[in-house]
């Protein structure tokens, strides 16, 4: 492979994939907004809401037994649905305005994550945190329950005029190849739109035919 100085141009060799098929999000039932305990970054749900947010809404892990954590894009995510009302620990109710400073503060990238992740959840996905390494969601067949099944995709999540490096690249491809499962790029424009490109990797043999090199 090039050297990590070299930069892949993501529009430029990617196959733009055209979702005609986009279903209706997950819909839940009409409940009183569940209670979060806003800490450390993330929501903590007690054990009186946990179950409903996981079953219905495919929201959050379980922790400490019944308890459920939410990731910042999950409690973004219900903010924005009217699904939460959130405290802090000394039991303060914050607004939306509060948290969603806390989190960016935290993590300027935030916002690209939860738009991808808003998006996925549009299209009637259910999506979990992804593998670190720039592998933002893990996203399970419609249908399909976390936990129950394995995702079949993975995705890689990139702000459009942010290249990614060829080392990156072939990083990241091997880990779809190793773990099975297809890779996705979410390519997040200036405007917010989420558009959606499959990588794979393929071998091209050297016209000597001593070397081949993947790509």
């Amino acid at each position: 492979m090039p050297d990590d100085d070299n930069e892949f141009p993501i529009r430029e060799y990617l196959e733009e994939i055209q979702d005609d098929d986009v279903e209706e999000e997950i819909i839940e039932p009409e409940e009183d907004p569940a209670n979060v305990i806003f800490e450390n970054g993330k929501g903590l749900v007690g054990s009186e809401d946990s179950d409903r947010l996981s079953q219905q809404g495919f929201y959050g892990t379980r922790i400490d037994g019944n308890r459920l954590e939410l990731e910042p894009v999950e409690l973004l995510h219900l903010i924005e649905r009217k699904r939460v009302i959130v405290t802090t620990s000394s039991g303060e109710c914050v607004g939306s305005d509060y948290i969603i400073n806390e989190l960016l503060n935290e993590d300027p990238d935030l916002w690209i994550r939860y738009l991808v992740f808003r998006d996925l959840r549009s299209r009637g996905y259910a999506v979990r945190k992804g593998f670190g390494g720039g592998i933002g969601f893990r996203v399970y067949a419609r249908g399909d329950r976390p936990g129950a099944t394995n995702a079949k995709e993975l995705i890689y999540v990139l702000k459009e005029g942010i290249p990614i490096s060829l080392s990156e690249l072939d990083l990241v491809t091997k880990t779809a190849s190793s773990s099975r499962k297809s890779l996705i790029f979410a390519l997040v424009d200036q405007n917010g739109e989420v558009n959606y490109y499959k990588v794979a990797q393929s071998t091209l043999k050297d016209i000597s035919g001593d070397n081949s090199e993947r790509l």
